[in-house]
């Protein structure tokens, strides 16, 4: 949510916020899968269903569902209560969802969440028509793209020359960035 926050992480929940206009449906989550295949290392002899099990917790969807338990057990049909192996959901004891330990927005964040995407993606717009394409790289947890860049020749960016700084992304907790999005 801090990359949402941020501009930096829009691509599937633009594309969450087109269809849902298109089909007149509501969104029940927003959900990243790992296509890569995991590799698992063990220190012992795992019984197949130890590897089942491990592979199964990497393949776990990251992202954002939505805060009602109907939808929550449509998307998991095996889980009853705790920790969900498909999706960052919670449920306690009551079957309810923990709001604490799960990745969940009530249908009024996702509305907020949607408007604060098409705002942003219309100030970005508004900004590359004015010809504002200044270097700006984000800088979050220690790291920032730069690292990867192929085309650091082209940029230049250089952190030591005066005038280049890095955007950093600040760890909001959920609250904070909802009070950011609202």
């Amino acid at each position: 949510m801090n990359d949402v926050a941020y501009g930096l992480n829009l691509q599937l929940l633009t594309y969450l916020d087109a269809a849902a206009k298109v089909e007149k449906l509501y969104p029940a989550g927003v959900l990243y899968f790992n296509l890569i295949e995991p590799i698992i290392k063990a220190d012992k002899k795992k019984t197949e269903e130890e590897l089942e099990e491990e592979i199964r917790k990497r393949f776990k969807m990251k992202g954002l569902v939505l805060a009602d338990v109907k939808v929550v057990k449509m998307m998991d049909k095996t889980l009853e209560k705790g920790y969900s192996d498909m999706i960052p959901v919670y449920l306690d004891k009551d079957e309810q969802i923990s709001e604490k330990t799960s990745s969940v927005a009530t249908k009024e964040q996702f509305e907020i969440l949607q408007k604060y995407i098409i705002k942003t993606i219309k100030n970005i717009s508004k900004e590359i028509l004015s010809g504002k394409i200044d270097i700006i790289p984000y800088y979050k947890n220690k790291k920032t793209p730069c690292e990867y860049c192929e085309y650091k020749s082209i940029c230049q960016f250089d952190k030591n020359k005066f005038g280049n700084e890095y955007s950093y992304v600040p760890d909001f907790s959920k609250e904070e960035i909802w009070e950011k999005l609202s």
